[in-house]
């Protein structure tokens, strides 16, 4: 990024852009800070005065710069607010008015989001006669496309506004970077998380791109943010129904009193019924947002009366837990496990980190600590699929593929089926690295790593990218999640948006199930006591865990409850 000067923009200490701030917390603070007389330097800081004030209040005559700049963080807020008549035009005007010049039109305040935590109170200080800085910690970044990033502990941002007097003596903003500053709590007052939905490659799947938008006009910046595609991370392993060329016209999307959103569409040839079908699924499940209880679409004007294409997506509520008992394979039933039909005895194999796909057609444990084989038959033997050293879990997906990992990968992992083809699906962001876990999403176009090298830990989420076989290729771009995890062993999907973690996160020194969704904040789960192994597939409310002495526990509440003794590696399908 060019650290050159402008009238909007400028490059932080760390590197980050600085923006335009937007901080509920300085609202109170105005009182304690001179409007006019002479300027002095310091430090202010300010506590939190509560929710998010819609209302933005022009600058006054002959305030000082820090006044100013806490009059444009007022102001700013107003432009976000829900509140219509706090920003007339929707557009920041009156924040606008603290700004000089070419600033007061070319500064983008939809840009990009930084969040700050609630426990963090950011400084102000006066730095000269014509600049005011403000430190801040940061919980997360959202930019443009809605797409949201945890911060990693300690990440710190530094944000500085220069000013001029105008020609009438006036203090005004006159260099500031796009975009603006929320606390935690303001920001969840005037952004909602949305999923908008795309395709699974042979379009029996919708898959989920969550993203965060103002609350205000959302059914609007969904059905926009659908008609422009998916995340850089997730374009190349989804697909979309929405033709090239389509616009929404007009350009919003009205919500009538009794909760119909109209979507109109324009500029695309929508002649074929199965593809309106699918786009008419991606729009209603992307509309499944607040105040909305319908969708109406037009196309030139033109209703679609086509029948929306039923496609499966989320979690599957039915599907059994299973785990190993001593040299079982056990599943639940009833509350109690028994043995799995169809499978034999894996006495001999020293068999752990089984999985299985959803209809259990397929499925594979470790054997020793360097071989992948086919569970065993009642009347057959183990078949090997893949030997290797330092092989991780296996994961199942749903076109047959077992997926793992051997230590000296270089940069790949390890796809193979059960009749024994082998496949090598390269990652360019693992080079170097070493991959503790892993898992690929229920649909089948995503996979979670969990991987470690020179700089520590990650947690990854990205696209699976495959032939038109359903063979896998290699893998998209990196999505980094997770970023307060420390150090981490396990890794599943809890449901289609929402991984969950077994591993440690800030200060604490013991092991815990995290949640981590991909676009939002890791919260840690009562800690478990150790636990060796996790289970998740079936939502938040079907969340298992092992210890290291065997007992099976599930989570009730904020508790964890004892299921079963004797079980190890629990799992669902995937």
């Amino acid at each position: 990024m060019s650290t050159t000067r402008r009238p909007v923009g400028r490059t932080s200490l760390a590197g980050l852009p600085l923006l335009a701030l937007v901080v509920a917390l300085l609202l109170g603070a105005c009182a304690a800070i001179p409007t006019s007389g002479a300027v002095g330097l310091g430090v202010t800081k300010v506590t939190e005065p509560g929710p998010l004030s819609p209302l933005g209040e022009r600058p006054d005559p002959g305030a000082g710069p820090v006044a100013i700049v806490q009059g444009f963080l007022r102001a700013s807020a107003a432009g976000f607010s829900r509140d219509p008549s706090a920003d007339v035009n929707n557009d920041f005007s009156v924040a606008r008015e603290y700004l000089a010049g070419e600033a007061r039109g070319t500064w983008r305040p939809r840009e990009h989001v930084v969040v700050y935590p609630t426990s963090s109170i950011p400084e102000i200080t006066l730095v000269s006669d014509t600049q005011v800085q403000v430190k801040l910690s940061v919980a997360a970044r959202i930019d443009a496309n809605g797409q949201y990033a945890e911060a990693a502990p300690g990440a710190q941002e530094s944000l500085v506004f220069d000013l001029v007097e105008d020609s009438s003596k006036q203090w005004r903003i006159s260099v500031l970077d796009d975009g603006v500053v929320l606390s935690a709590p303001s920001f969840e007052q005037v952004y909602r998380s949305a999923a908008i939905y795309f395709l699974s490659p042979d379009n029996t799947y919708l898959v989920p791109d969550v993203r965060w938008f103002p609350v205000r006009n959302l059914a609007t910046s969904v059905v926009q943010a659908l008609l422009a595609g998916p995340s850089e991370w997730l374009r190349d392993g989804v697909r979309t129904a929405v033709p090239d060329g389509v616009a929404l016209t007009p350009d919003a999307v009205p919500i009538a009193a009794d909760g119909t959103a109209a979507v109109g569409l324009s500029g695309a040839a929508l002649a074929d019924a199965a593809q309106r079908a699918l786009l008419l699924a991606q729009i209603e499940a992307t509309l499944r947002i607040p105040r909305v209880s319908g969708v109406q679409v037009t196309a030139g004007g033109v209703p679609l009366t086509t029948t929306p294409a039923v496609l499966q997506r989320g979690v599957d509520a039915e599907a059994p837990l299973e785990a190993l008992q001593g040299d079982v394979l056990a599943t639940m039933s009833k509350g109690a496990l028994v043995p799995v039909d169809g499978v034999g005895s894996l006495a001999g194999l020293s068999a752990h980190d089984a999985a299985r796909d959803e209809a259990g057609t397929l499925r594979v444990l470790l054997s020793g600590s360097g071989s992948l084989v086919l569970a065993p038959t009642p009347d057959g033997t183990a078949k090997v699929l893949l030997a290797a050293p330092g092989l991780v879990a296996p994961s199942v997906d749903r076109l047959g593929w077992a997926w793992t990992a051997h230590a000296g990968a270089g940069g790949s992992l390890d796809a193979v089926r059960a009749d024994g083809q082998l496949v090598a699906v390269n990652a360019d962001w693992l080079a170097g690295r070493t991959v503790r876990a892993l898992r690929v999403s229920r649909d089948g176009t995503r996979i979670a790593v969990l991987s470690s090298g020179a700089d520590g830990l990650t947690l990854d989420v990205a696209a699976v990218m495959r032939d038109d076989k359903g063979r896998p290729q290699h893998l998209g771009v990196a999505l980094g999640v997770g970023s307060t995890l420390v150090d981490a062993t396990r890794v599943v999907w809890v449901d289609d948006v929402t991984l969950g973690v077994l591993g440690r996160s800030g200060a604490s020194t013991a092991a815990a199930y995290h949640l981590v969704p991909l676009a939002g904040q890791t919260v840690a789960l009562p800690t478990l006591d150790d636990a060796v192994s996790i289970a998740g597939g079936k939502g938040e409310r079907a969340l298992y865990a092992a210890t290291s002495d065997g007992q099976l526990f599930w989570r009730s509440g904020q508790s964890w409850v004892v299921a079963a003794t004797g079980a190890r590696d629990p799992y669902l399908p995937g």
